[in-house]
């Protein structure tokens, strides 16, 4: 069985164990864009300061445009200012310097136009990491909708004793606070 998941920039660590339950997924290339979806293009990482959201600026999305097609635009320097965020944020982490060069290299590889195509290649640098038993095929008309459920389990996290454990954050935050040892806590969950 297939399931479907609709496209995350660096998705959450909720959507990692849906998917690692599921064995098999893909992502709706097809979907229209909704705004009201703000994971597309935002991921919730935790600083010093809590909880933050970084957002990718997109180009003039409407809503017949399927999310496969949606442009990032190029103003901002966002990818110097996530890249930015991301090393403040996990620089002393355990695990952010095994990581951190092909995180850096796809944020700032200026060929990935399309918001689609860069949460792919996240999503794709992940499962390598990680090792997670996870298919990633294209997405395809029998495939059912994912079903993703909030976490009850907890993990280290760098700023925990600065504000306690932060929910629902990118599967960045799982990676570089605990490594490869992160599929223990997906499969937990």
């Amino acid at each position: 069985m297939i399931v479907r998941f609709d496209s995350q920039y660096a998705a959450g660590v909720e959507a990692y164990a849906a998917m690692l339950r599921a064995g098999c997924v893909c992502f709706a290339a097809d979907a229209h864009y909704d705004k009201r979806r703000r994971a597309l293009n935002r991921m919730q990482i935790a600083t010093p300061s809590g909880r933050q959201t970084l957002t990718v600026p997109l180009a003039r999305p409407h809503a017949s445009q399927a999310v496969a097609d949606v442009v990032i635009a190029e103003h901002a320097n966002w990818r110097h200012n996530h890249w930015g965020a991301l090393y403040s944020a996990y620089g002393r982490t355990p695990f952010f310097e095994y990581f951190a060069d092909t995180l850096r290299d796809i944020l700032f590889d200026e060929s990935i136009t399309r918001i689609f195509d860069l949460n792919l290649a996240i999503h794709n640098a992940v499962v390598d990491f990680l090792d997670l038993p996870i298919s990633t095929v294209a997405d395809t008309a029998d495939a059912v909708p994912a079903a993703i459920e909030p976490l009850s389990g907890t993990y280290y996290q760098i700023w925990q004793q600065r504000h306690d454990f932060i929910p629902s954050l990118s599967i960045l935050d799982l990676l570089f606070n605990v490594g490869r040892e992160a599929i223990f806590f997906l499969r937990n969950e």
